[in-house]
């Protein structure tokens, strides 16, 4: 949700390519691939973290500034450690529907992936 107005968002985790492929546009084709599956599916904006935003950058994401809202759970012991509220440098959205993305406050409603 952003500014209380739910958005549909498809995430994108841990996009990763085997070393040896590097460098050979396979990282863009999956972009590609996850372009078309969003195609007609009521998602208005892929969303994803990046520490290294080139890849993306190329292939029509941008980085937005939103102040980010979600529940912060210990993968190792799968307890809830309260609520996380910080700007994520990271965060990278693309769209994909009709909706403009907004630079209010995003609430994940739920962990952080």
């Amino acid at each position: 949700m952003i500014y209380g107005k739910p958005v549909k968002i498809l995430g994108v985790i841990d996009l990763c390519v085997s070393q040896n492929t590097r460098s050979q546009g396979v990282a863009s084709t999956l972009l590609v691939e996850i372009d078309k599956f969003s195609v007609g599916r009521n998602i208005d904006f892929i969303l994803l973290f990046a520490d290294n935003m080139t890849l993306y950058l190329r292939n029509g994401y941008k980085l937005v500034k939103n102040q980010c809202k979600w529940l912060k759970v210990d993968n190792e012991t799968q307890i809830t450690n309260g609520i996380g509220f910080e700007v994520i440098d990271e965060l990278m959205i693309k769209k994909v529907g009709k909706i403009d993305w907004s630079e209010g406050e995003l609430d994940f409603l739920g962990y952080l992936y």
